[in-house]
């Protein structure tokens, strides 16, 4: 038998080898002596061998009688507080009655478990014993309460403390962070009342958490004001606090709290650490400051803190440089890390090329990747996630060539492609117009048993419904349909709708219109802005007002300004202008929609083509909010405007016209530039003018239509 076992043994193997020839030993052949005995069961619970150490408490320590000294007592309190035998560390508490650690192992053990009866019964058994009683055994049965959910024992066992003289400042801080976790700020505020009272000064403990509950409920005043109660106390920001005030930030932040907040951090005492910067980092990308994120860099390197940096931190600047597009940065992080042989990880690798994907450089990208494949140390890093990122990049540059040489790259490591990696290069054939490829890759999907899930299918449809092969995308619906796995929503529905809205197929339009009402599928405003399309081409403009009519009613939801940009968009076609006007005050005045640019410029257009020049200058004016139109105007918001080339169309267009067309052309620039400072216009329309005139015509006729003529 292995001897001169040690309570501070933490290998787990040798320890259950030894408690494996102690068990299986006679004891009264050979029995094992109490000095092995003792330092076993120590040795269990510093391996989290809880159970073991009471059976081996069962078996042995008990029936051989052996003493248990303090050490050894604590320990087996300690494990049968874990598994959960209360009967068990009783008996031990009995047995050494005046351990003042054992019960206060017993008092937290049962607040970690919730079980406030169990930590009662400990601290009265201590207090029964005769042991001398501290602050620390109050603070933990304090605790114990609130742990437990129980704020009226907690109130109460407190109360005594007070009278006892038992309160100290962890007892007020316990309470206080208690306070403010329920929102009792009240409370808690005459908590720190009356510890300025009792002589017991508020440490940083004490405002770090009244801090984070000032921030939480976004009271900044309040917030700064207790920022400098800390300095004025003698208690000055600390890390946490930073922290805390970092946490906080973000891009809608007031410019004043940013400033204040790094200035804390500038003048902060104690060095900074890595957890600390990591919250700088991610602080400056929520506020898009990375020149703050610079100065907090050439702090952190004075302390010498960047030779210490992590591969994660590494990931988080190179995250927050490529959100500000500097590529250049993000190479320069990346050979950093090199010359001080960091070692990225998955995740920094993932990091750096999703920076280089969305940054526009996925050749980039591929190109690190094919460098790290050849490392033998490195390659194992490249996983299934950063295939597919790479995948989605080349996708979104419609480069299907290199899609699917990448993908040929994981078939030949080996590197098993999962649902998204199929899905991306399913996106990619569509978008590619490349669909001929899909079965195959559906083949490969069967091969390797990755399913299909609802993102694969409405891919399909999209594809089929992009290429014009909207009967295939019907083939898709019906076989999932069929499969009876996934159910179609609102994304294939739409796609599926917009594909018949291209080719015109408006009845087959209406009955899946009637299939999203039949399997409980709500359509959206994107849905509408489709079937007004779709009704506008073909010519039953008063189908589509009922369809909005209908389908707003039924599912409790407003047009937006997409949908009324449709609508009005399917006036003009079908040469009703004046419902067009119409319907934008309508849309102001009952549904209350803020028109924008696009809007307007649709309406104005329209006017302008259908040879209503006068109308489309009320259009205008109304579009930058100036006098001399009768139309509804947006209650609040920012003036919209049109176009450039459309205002400058208009202008040209008048003129060409008779002389009240002038007039209305130089009364309308005099007013841009009176109220809204532009005259870019003047001059675009004067040099288009005198060209037009070189050309031998005005390039629009009396209707205000382009002359094809003349260009």
């Amino acid at each position: 038998m292995v001897i001169g076992v040690s309570s501070a043994t933490k290998d787990l193997k040798l320890v259950r080898v030894i408690l494996e020839q102690v068990q299986t030993v006679d004891s009264s052949v050979f029995p094992a002596s109490p000095a092995i005995l003792a330092a076993l069961a120590c040795a269990c619970v510093a391996c989290e061998l809880f159970s073991e150490a009471c059976g081996l408490y069962d078996a042995k320590i008990a029936s051989q009688g052996v003493k248990l000294d303090p050490q050894l007592s604590s320990a087996l309190v300690k494990a049968a507080t874990q598994v959960g035998r209360a009967d068990l560390a009783q008996s031990l508490l009995d047995q050494g009655s005046g351990n003042v650690h054992e019960h206060v192992t017993m008092i937290k053990a049962c607040s970690r478990k919730h079980d406030l009866r169990g930590a009662k019964q400990a601290f009265d058994r201590l207090k029964t014993s005769g042991a001398p009683l501290s602050p620390l055994i109050y603070n933990c049965l304090l605790d114990a309460c609130i742990q437990c959910g129980d704020m009226q024992s907690a109130e109460e066992h407190f109360a005594q403390m007070k009278q006892l003289n038992y309160a100290d400042v962890v007892s007020y801080n316990t309470l206080l962070k208690a306070y403010l976790v329920q929102h009792r700020s009240e409370e808690a505020q005459g908590l720190l009342q009356e510890m300025s009272k009792q002589g017991l000064p508020a440490n940083r403990v004490t405002y770090n958490e009244l801090l984070n509950a000032k921030v939480i409920s976004k009271d900044r005043r309040g917030m700064w004001k207790l920022v400098d109660d800390m300095k004025a106390a003698g208690a000055p920001p600390n890390s946490v606090t930073c922290s805390i005030l970092l946490k906080a930030l973000t891009d809608h932040s007031h410019a004043a709290d940013v400033s204040k907040t790094m200035e804390l951090l500038m003048d902060m005492d104690e060095p900074m650490d890595e957890v600390l910067f990591s919250s700088v980092i991610e602080a400056c990308i929520r506020i898009r400051r990375l020149d703050l994120l610079s100065e907090m860099m050439r702090k952190y390197a004075k302390q010498g803190g960047l030779l210490a940096l992590t591969a994660p931190t590494y990931g988080s600047m190179i995250k927050a440089y490529g959100q500000a597009h500097d590529v250049e940065r993000l190479w320069e992080l990346w050979n950093e890390m090199s010359q001080r042989e960091v070692k990225p990880t998955a995740i920094t690798l993932g990091c750096m090329v999703d920076a280089l994907v969305k940054n526009g450089c996925v050749d980039d990208a591929w190109q690190l990747l094919n460098t790290l494949l050849e490392d033998e140390q490195m390659c194992t890093l490249v996983n299934t996630v950063i295939y597919s990122t790479v995948l989605k990049g080349f996708a979104m540059s419609k480069q299907i060539g290199k899609v699917f040489a990448v993908y040929s790259e994981m078939q030949k490591r080996g590197v098993q492609c999962n649902t998204i990696s199929y899905n991306t290069l399913l996106d990619a054939c569509a978008r590619c117009s490349s669909m001929d490829r899909v079965s195959q890759l559906l083949e490969d999907m069967k091969a390797g048993n990755v399913e299909p899930d609802i993102i694969t299918y409405s891919t399909i449809v999209k594809g089929y419904c992009l290429s014009g092969e909207v009967d295939r995308a019907f083939e898709v619906l019906q076989e999932m349909k069929c499969d009876n796995k996934f159910a179609p929503d609102e994304i294939m529905y739409n796609s599926l709708l917009d594909g018949c809205a291209k080719q015109h197929r408006v009845e087959e339009a209406i009955k899946l219109l009637d299939d999203m009402k039949q399997s409980g599928v709500a359509p959206s405003n994107f849905t509408l802005s489709i079937l007004v399309k779709l009704m506008g081409r073909a010519r039953r403009l008063n189908q589509a007002f009922a369809l909005i009519e209908e389908l707003c009613a039924l599912h409790g939801f407003k047009p937006n300004i997409q949908v009324y940009t449709c609508l009005i968009q399917a006036c003009i076609h079908n040469r009703q202008v004046d419902k067009a006007l119409q319907l934008h005050d309508t849309m102001i005045e009952e549904s209350g929609c803020q028109p924008d640019q696009k809007l307007y410029t649709v309406l104005a257009r329209g006017c302008l083509q259908g040879g209503l020049s006068q109308k489309a200058v009320k259009v205008v004016r109304c579009a930058y909010q100036l006098p001399g139109h009768s139309m509804a105007t947006p209650k609040r918001g920012q003036v919209a405007g049109v176009e450039s080339k459309l205002l400058e169309e208009l202008v040209s267009a008048l003129n060409s016209g008779n002389a009240s067309d002038k007039e209305n052309a130089q009364e309308l620039i005099k007013d841009l530039k009176e109220h809204r400072g532009i005259t870019a216009v003047q001059n675009s329309v004067y040099a288009r003018v005198a060209q037009q005139a070189a050309w031998g015509g005005s390039g629009y006729n009396h209707r205000g239509r382009k002359s094809g003529s003349n260009w």
